[in-house]
């Protein structure tokens, strides 16, 4: 055990190490052309970060924090605008939306719709894939992306065990549903605004910077077909190429054993409905009424799950399973993205990888930015931090093309939210770890579906918002 933990605390050093050999690096390194030293320095601080949340060198909420400090610290913000970054509406909609997860996971609601999957699927592994992709979504639509894997994730596995309890990595059914899984989760993050931190930070950023205010019904409207296009696609896909294995009629009994007993909804089980069913049509309504900010009407929620005679959740419940090193990484990378934006470090890398697509195209450029943000998700698993980084300067250049402002941002939060290739994003990392397939059998289903729906969004994306009126 002493061991162990040497051995781990040995790695942890060395990833800080390298972590602040590239914070010095931005300090002496000559300085790329149109590049501030205040912006190298905020893009150091953010490939630090990358470094040490990947390796896991430190609790995630402490590198976020340690990480805001060097803004300040290094001379790249003033401390009030590192707390603004930080603390902006994007933190708060995630400490407001980290309930919704809390509650809804401590019901039966995830395991009747399991349940139900599988009473509909029957003896079908096309079925059971597809169903287990676009319930994983429609959840994942209005819960934490990770929350909602782990529960259609843990469902899988018990079938894969009572399906004869195959060796990870020989079954194809266990790779389909594996893969499947997380990606519908990803998928469905997209789907509302308030299914993932990305989607926040796209809206925000349209209204401060372009005047433009996506309502979360538009947002909706758009965001279901396409997202469920893309995971009906993605399930049928992979079941074409790995061709999974029939399930028997013991393993799909014992599975219905798991998910049957639970009986009529509990009073507490119909509160948290409620609560659910007023904070979405609060936020549907704030398209005729202003006055119920995103973000107001999910803190409030959280206080309505609590409140004496509902009492859903306890704030035991909340502060112990809210996830919160992911609303610190979210606040962080808020800080971050201010001061990429406010160093300019932002616009250089849009003008380095883009700076010709001003005379170009309106749906070149969309496509463009459609394969550039999916591409640097893959390089950086980090979805709020892709955000974070890109929207804003994307918004201005589709401001200086004359391109659809509303539209590219939104494809950016799709991408930032999406990955299919690499299970290097925590959400494909959490179903990878069960070794039911190997970073090459993600690989090789995953180029297919990354390249169609590069093509799919950059079109319908910009469709939809123009039905919807959006510049």
């Amino acid at each position: 055990m002493l061991k162990e933990k040497s051995k781990g605390n040995s790695k942890s050093l060395v990833m800080i190490a390298v972590a602040v050999v590239i914070l010095i690096l931005s300090r002496v390194l000559p300085l790329p052309e149109g590049l501030s030293r205040e912006g190298m320095t905020a893009l150091a601080i953010m490939i630090a970060g990358l470094v040490l949340w990947i390796s896991e060198a430190m609790n995630m909420a402490v590198t976020t924090i340690a990480l805001c400090c060097m803004i300040c610290f290094l001379g790249v913000l003033a401390p009030k605008d590192m707390f603004r970054g930080f603390g902006g509406s994007v933190f708060f909609f995630m400490v407001g939306t980290m309930s919704i997860t809390t509650a809804l996971a401590s019901t039966t609601v995830p395991t009747r719709m399991a349940g139900a999957i599988l009473s509909w699927s029957k003896n079908s592994p096309l079925k059971l894939v597809l169903g287990f992709t676009v319930g994983t979504a429609v959840l994942s639509s209005i819960m934490s992306n990770i929350p909602t894997c782990a529960l259609f994730a843990s469902l899988g596995i018990a079938i894969m065990k009572a399906n004869g309890d195959p060796t990870p990595g020989t079954s194809n059914l266990g790779k389909c549903l594996m893969i499947g899984i997380p990606a519908g989760s990803v998928i469905g993050g997209f789907m509302t605004p308030a299914g993932g931190p990305t989607n926040i930070v796209a809206i925000n950023a349209l209204e401060e910077i372009a005047g433009i205010r996506v309502t979360f019904l538009d947002w909706m409207i758009q965001g279901y077909p396409i997202g469920l296009i893309c995971a009906v696609l993605f399930a049928l896909w992979i079941c074409l190429f790995y061709k999974p294995e029939k399930i028997t009629d013991d393993a799909l009994a014992i599975a219905k054993t798991m998910v049957s007993g639970s009986g009529p909804l509990t009073a507490r089980e119909i509160k948290c409905i409620i609560v659910i069913a007023l904070m979405f049509i609060t936020w549907i309504a704030s398209t005729w009424l202003p006055i119920f900010n995103t973000t107001v009407v999910a803190l409030f929620g959280t206080c309505l799950f609590m409140f004496p005679g509902i009492e859903v959740i306890t704030w035991q419940d909340y502060v112990q399973k809210g996830g919160w090193d992911g609303t610190f990484l979210v606040g962080g990378v808020g800080a971050m993205a201010e001061a990429a934006l406010q160093t300019g470090a932002a616009k250089w890398i849009i003008d380095t990888t883009l700076g010709g697509a001003v005379s170009w195209s309106p749906m070149v450029i969309c496509l463009a930015v459609s394969a550039l943000i999916c591409v640097l998700h893959w390089l950086c698993p980090s979805g709020p931090a892709v955000a974070g980084l890109a929207v804003a300067p994307i918004i201005m250049l589709a401001q200086s093309a004359n391109a659809p402002i509303t539209a590219l941002a939104i494809i950016t939060a799709y991408w930032s939210g999406v990955t299919f290739l690499l299970p290097t994003d925590a959400v494909p990392m959490f179903t990878y770890n069960f070794r039911y397939y190997s970073i090459m059998d993600m690989v090789k289903e995953g180029w297919v579906p990354s390249l169609v729906f590069i093509v799919f969004v950059a079109f319908a994306i910009p469709f939809a918002m123009g039905i919807l009126g959006y510049a």
